[in-house]
């Protein structure tokens, strides 16, 4: 399987169900175009995320996965002096260093701390409602409502000043858009930009998550704002895109709608599900075995490179009833206990569920009440990303 190939790129979901049937483990041409092996079934997926011996960073493994990694930074015009915040990443840590750091700021992301700030999440979704009541014609959800509100709650967990949001916006979309010859000169925008926010949270400390990243013991400049890099763009570039899929799926399904609009109690099971069945992350980073390995019966080699498919895993028969649909009341039957992988699985699973999912319900959920009749306007624009795909230009008519 190519992964590259324009005919999976433009419905993975038929490649994936094929790769689930007839090889669930095996060997691919990889979005980099190097090669290595695509897991696919949920239950190897989960196995592989939470394995210590397969690891984010490769540094001293065999095979050429680190020369490969920091060559694809350099290839895209990445200046030298870039590549410490790159590798300060909590994406490209493991072990105890990963740990660390997220030991550091996980207290911010517990689900009482989240709980006390849903009121502020309703009032900045209100406000953003209150300015689409006046719109007529087409309204695009992204750039109207779903972008501002990530923008918005990330920006004032992390404290980056509400004038500098806009920034975040811009360099987030330059990130995971498809001209890469801008990539070098945003980084460098970001990380001067979070040098001098870092140095005046160090000089005047406040009650926000980067005073409190630069007060932990060992943080170095570097990884601060790495830190904050990674916490702003997970927080608000993912998360845009899961409420406007999650806006999508719910209007092309009046069955699942009904039945929340009947029992709005279901609004959590069905911010799993959407997670599950329609969430922006289909690829997970790339991995790399430490040691050989066997999984799902095929033995795979130190230094392999590793990719991980979410998407196929959220939708793999073999655990799923009704893999490919949306089924709110089976999600909240199951609970926790129903193996969704949409925000990862293991020690990289995503920090930040719990805030996601406060976002999801009450953003999607206030959406659909302020606006019942809302619809979409012609089909939706798709563009192939690298770690998936996302509906980047949702048209609808409010009424």
């Amino acid at each position: 399987m190519d992964l590259r190939d324009p005919a999976v790129l433009g419905d993975p979901m038929r490649g994936y169900d094929h790769v689930l049937a007839d090889s669930p483990v095996c060997w691919a041409r990889l979005p980099s175009g190097d090669e290595g092996w695509l897991i696919t079934r949920n239950a190897d997926v989960r196995a592989v995320l939470a394995d210590p011996a397969v690891r984010n960073d490769p540094t001293g493994l065999p095979g050429h996965g680190a020369q490969s990694q920091e060559q694809a930074f350099l290839d895209l015009g990445t200046p030298p002096e870039h590549l410490p915040y790159l590798r300060a990443s909590m994406l490209s840590l493991d072990g105890a260093e990963h740990a660390r750091l997220r030991r550091g700021i996980r207290d911010a992301f517990t689900g009482t701390r989240v709980s006390a700030r849903r009121p502020r999440v309703q009032q900045i979704v209100d406000q953003l409602l209150d300015r689409l009541e006046g719109s007529t014609g087409a309204v695009n959800l992204l750039e109207g409502f779903a972008y501002p509100l990530a923008t918005a709650v990330v920006c004032e967990l992390v404290g980056v000043p509400e004038a500098d949001w806009t920034d975040w916006w811009r360099w987030g979309k330059v990130l995971v858009g498809d001209e890469p010859i801008r990539i070098a000169s945003t980084l460098g925008e970001m990380f001067a930009y979070c040098h001098d926010l870092v140095d005046r949270r160090r000089a005047d400390p406040q009650d926000d998550l980067v005073s409190r990243i630069v007060a932990q013991d060992g943080t170095t400049d570097v990884d601060a704002v790495a830190l904050v890099v990674f916490l702003v763009l997970a927080g608000h570039e993912t998360m845009a895109h899961m409420l406007s899929n999650g806006a999508l799926a719910l209007m092309s399904d009046n069955a699942q709608l009904d039945l929340l609009r009947a029992e709005p109690e279901l609004w959590p099971a069905a911010v799993r599900e959407l997670v599950r069945t329609d969430g922006p992350v289909q690829l997970a980073r790339l991995r790399y075995a430490a040691t050989d390995l066997v999984v799902g019966g095929v033995q795979i080699k130190a230094g392999d490179a590793i990719q991980v498919v979410l998407g196929a895993a959220n939708r793999d028969p073999a655990r799923f009833a009704h893999p490919h649909h949306m089924d709110v009341r089976w999600q909240h039957e199951q609970g926790l206990r129903e193996g969704g992988v949409g925000f990862g699985w293991g020690p990289h699973h995503c920090l930040g569920v719990a805030l996601a999912k406060l976002e999801a319900e009450v953003g999607l959920r206030s959406l659909f009440e302020r606006f019942p009749r809302m619809s979409p306007l012609g089909e939706p624009a798709w563009v192939p990303l690298p770690r998936g795909r996302h509906r980047v230009a949702l048209n609808v008519r409010l009424r």
